[in-house]
């Protein structure tokens, strides 16, 4: 007679769990991460996330944790909400940093892990097939590729597809919306994704839809439908006060400036349908599943398929892993293909669909026969192929010389700026540049320096106005009330319309400043030629 199998919360499995998740930490922390951390926050979203994480920080000492968390919540966003409540609780136990706050990343992708593992094991009862499901996610090009949006980059896109990926995991284990308390936590798994993202509102109405059809064409239609029910108001008592709070702040960023407003013109890039879907499969392959993903799932399926023995009694047979996979990767796949603006970032969002429609096929092929060798070895080397390849990307190098001497100059640039703004007792320093950058607008100087120095410095960006071109009148304004120029003598031509714009209002902003400023540096950076002035009253160091 067999022996039953032991509870999950004593099996080796999750022994083993929370060991390759101990190692992903320490490889992240202490090498993957540490190679960005040196160099100034690169990318804009990155820029502001970072400020509003690091002022939740200063909220929080001001007037302790419990304001400062509220702070972070009720402060104002169009897009998300949860990035700074994260990082206001790490940074109360390790401080304030850059590496801080990636930390948040690689706790939110571990997070989506444990989740996977769960819901796996519960729902299939395989201990093996669970753990290779958890290590999928290392195997993602993405988030350790040196693009914006991936784990080194501390924005909503990655925070965001980790959420995504926690609530299809959690969608598993209701079973088809049966288990009422599993229906109940997917809820409360969708009402954080929610307030992560803002934008998953409308992927979560799709597979809302979708599970009603789904429910509605099965058995058990009245039990199922008020389970389901029952996850759309908790998502909503948990999301909707926050989403009413911000609703003007949302309602002009992606209404106005999505669909409306003279910037939605300016970044739509008119695809037809053929090229959306050309553009969403194609980023979806290439820059966030990647070659190694795709390898490792199919070498993983033939092993299964050969592979497979009775080494767990309890394993069953007909999980939902295909119809939440779909859900999950059919739901923001329309949204983002039938979007006038394509942006190769928020692609990422199809990859928790992906991972589950995967561990639907390796289940498949992994079903029990008794005879055969264990599927536990077809996991452990789905995991340690998976650890390899994530080690294998934190240990590579990030930048080449050229690039760090361009990063440095950069950091060098932004403590002339804070080192002669606090020299002249500027209450704040107002830093006008001329054309769109991550590098010298007042958002990453004041980054910039709270990283350096440890304090929050008053900033005030007069120029760029944003991407949209602005009048002569404009921009000859906000250079009057500059204290700091940054402005171009040499550049390649192209560009958003406010750099068009400066560029052939080049002659008469140089000469303004040439008349009232004075030049203080001449430099060249990222191919630029450009000279930085200031106002004559602040003096030299």
């Amino acid at each position: 007679m067999q022996a039953p199998d032991r509870p999950l919360v004593r099996h080796p499995a999750l022994w083993v769990l929370v060991a390759l998740f101990a190692a992903e930490f320490f490889i992240f922390d202490q090498f993957g991460s540490r190679r960005f951390t040196g160099v100034y926050p690169r990318w804009n979203d990155q820029i502001q996330y970072l400020g509003e994480a690091y002022a939740g920080h200063e909220h929080a000492r001001a007037h302790g944790l419990a304001a400062g968390l509220w702070h972070t919540l009720v402060n104002p966003s169009a897009q998300g909400t949860l990035h700074d409540f994260f990082a206001t609780l790490v940074f109360a136990v390790a401080g304030p940093s850059r590496s801080a706050a990636l930390a948040v990343n690689l706790f939110a992708l571990i997070a989506w892990q444990a989740a996977l593992f769960f819901a796996v094991a519960r729902t299939t009862g395989s201990r093996s097939l669970a753990l290779a499901a958890a290590a999928l996610p290392l195997a993602l090009a993405g988030p350790w590729a040196d693009i914006p949006g991936s784990a080194y980059d501390f924005r909503l896109d990655h925070l965001a597809m980790c959420a995504l990926g926690i609530a299809s995991a959690a969608a598993l284990l209701t079973e088809g919306c049966r288990a009422r308390a599993w229906s109940l936590a997917f809820g409360v798994a969708v009402g954080f994704a929610l307030l992560t993202r803002f934008l998953t509102g409308t992927y979560f109405a799709l597979i809302f839809a979708g599970g009603l059809a789904w429910i509605a064409a099965g058995d058990e239609r009245r039990r199922r439908l008020a389970n389901l029910a029952l996850a759309a108001g908790a998502a909503f008592a948990i999301a909707a006060p926050l989403l009413w709070l911000n609703r003007e702040w949302v309602w002009n960023y992606y209404w106005i400036g999505h669909y409306v407003g003279p910037e939605s013109a300016i970044r739509s890039q008119g695809f037809g349908l053929g090229q959306s879907l050309a553009f969403v499969g194609g980023q979806l392959g290439e820059r966030h599943l990647g070659v190694f993903f795709g390898a490792l799932v199919v070498l993983g399926a033939i092993a299964f398929r050969f592979l497979r023995g009775r080494d767990e009694p309890n394993a069953k047979s007909a999980p939902p892993l295909w119809t939440v996979g779909g859900l999950f990767l059919a739901a923001p796949g329309l949204v983002l293909t039938l979007h006038q603006q394509k942006s190769e970032v928020v692609v990422s969002a199809l990859a928790p669909g992906v991972i589950v429609l995967m561990i639907a096929a390796w289940h498949a092929l992994a079903r029990p026969a008794p005879g055969r060798p264990t599927i536990g070895l077809v996991a452990a080397g789905v995991m340690l192929a998976a650890l390899a390849f994530f080690t294998q990307r934190q240990l590579r190098p990030a930048f080449d010389a050229a690039a760090r001497e361009e990063f440095r100059h950069v950091i060098t640039l932004a403590d002339t700026i804070i080192r002669r703004g606090r020299a002249a007792a500027l209450p704040e320093s107002r830093v006008a540049v001329d054309h769109i950058t991550d590098a010298l607008d007042a958002q990453v100087i004041r980054i910039i320096g709270y990283e350096r120095h440890h304090v929050w410095l008053p900033f005030n960006m007069t120029l760029p106005t944003g991407i949209a071109e602005p009048t002569e009148a404009e921009v000859m304004a906000r250079l009057a009330l500059s204290d700091f120029v940054f402005l171009t003598e040499e550049a390649p031509a192209g560009g958003f319309p406010f750099d068009r714009k400066l560029a052939v209002l080049r002659p008469q902003t140089h000469a303004w400043c040439e008349a009232n400023f004075r030049a203080a540096e001449r430099f060249t950076l990222f191919g630029r030629r450009m000279v930085l002035y200031q106002r004559r009253e602040i003096p030299f160091p």
